[in-house]
């Protein structure tokens, strides 16, 4: 019976962070190779981690709202 690979869409970057199957958190890097998109995969569990850049937000927020600008 063979094992299905996982991969799992992250939002962080440079480094992903997840529970392995041996209940560590373990920290995999993710690295950007021949133009993709950054991945890299855990060495324990075979789970692989592709990063996605996370969309702006549609929500209009009022103007002084959030960040201050100097």
């Amino acid at each position: 019976m063979s094992e299905k690979a996982t991969v799992r869409t992250v939002y962080d970057f440079p480094v992903a962070a997840h529970v392995c199957s041996d209940n560590a958190v373990r920290y995999v890097k993710l690295v950007r190779r021949a133009g993709q998109q950054p991945n890299g995969t855990c060495q324990k569990c075979g789970t692989s981690f592709e990063y996605r850049k996370p969309k702006p937000s549609s929500v209009k927020h009022p103007e002084g709202e959030g960040i201050v600008h100097f």
